[in-house]
């Protein structure tokens, strides 16, 4: 693989975002009382399954990936091999760490592995998801926002609680957020293709200021849960985000097309 097209795959599919997952899992811990250290390989937990779920999804390719993703969607199909055994190696990474964490570290139970199968199911119904306005940014945002509480839980001798509730919560509305905010960005492509987005029906203004309040909204809970400095750092784990958001705006048209401008503006 040419660290062209390396460069580009990493940022359009999303895998700093899986990679980020782990600071997630982390200031989840903190909210729910625990040390980030105590989580141990549960830190693994989220980036395994992340980049599993994202490879398989863009490898999947959709109508509306043509239209609003053309050069990515032309090498997820070149390296479609690779990109497969990749993914297969994140699912089986994840659990096995899941096994790990029940039948060595003690510290999950046998019914965490059927609750580790559960972002495996949405999923599984994801394209089903998909085709509904909000459903996706639901399934999206439950699947988020379950991680990052069963990745502390599974690992430590924390149990589920009131605090974790009101973790999964914040996260959730974070996460069908960020959602939302990618369907603006792609409201064109999704209308040529017949695809009918809560950002499409609300509009880029409207979808854009709802958008800020639901991340708003799940600061807010983690501040009313956990204080200031957990707070804190979901505003800046939030700023992360928009940073490598913008860098993957940046490779949104691929390596070919940035030459082809720079050699038109030579």
């Amino acid at each position: 693989m040419r660290v062209a097209d390396a460069r580009f795959l990493f940022f359009q599919l999303n895998i700093w975002l899986c990679l980020l997952s782990a600071a997630m899992v982390g200031v989840s811990g903190l909210a729910m009382g625990v040390d980030p250290r105590s989580i141990g390989s549960g830190l693994l937990l989220a980036p395994l399954l992340f980049y599993f779920i994202y490879v398989e999804d863009r490898r999947g390719g959709t109508a509306e990936d043509e239209i609003n993703q053309p050069h990515r969607t032309k090498l997820v199909r070149r390296y479609q091999r690779g990109l497969f055994v990749t993914e297969l190696l994140a699912l089986v990474g994840y659990e096995l760490v899941v096994c790990l964490l029940v039948f060595q570290a003690g510290t999950a139970t046998a019914s965490d592995l059927l609750f580790a199968q559960i972002p495996l199911v949405v999923l599984g119904s994801y394209g089903w998801l998909k085709r509904y306005p909000t459903l996706d940014s639901i399934g999206v945002g439950f699947t988020w926002a379950f991680v990052a509480v069963f990745s502390v839980v599974a690992a430590t001798p924390l149990q589920y609680s009131l605090d974790g509730a009101a973790v999964f919560f914040g996260w959730f509305l974070i996460t069908a957020a960020g959602v939302e905010s990618r369907n603006i960005q792609d409201i064109s492509g999704d209308t040529h293709a017949n695809k009918t987005t809560l950002a499409g029906y609300l509009g880029p203004r409207t979808a854009s200021v709802f958008v800020r309040l639901l991340k708003a909204g799940g600061v807010a809970v983690f501040l009313a849960v956990s204080g200031p400095l957990v707070a804190g750092l979901v505003v800046c784990y939030l700023l992360s985000l928009s940073v490598f958001r913008h860098l993957t705006r940046l490779h949104r048209r691929g390596p070919s097309s940035e030459t082809s401008q720079s050699s038109a503006r030579g």
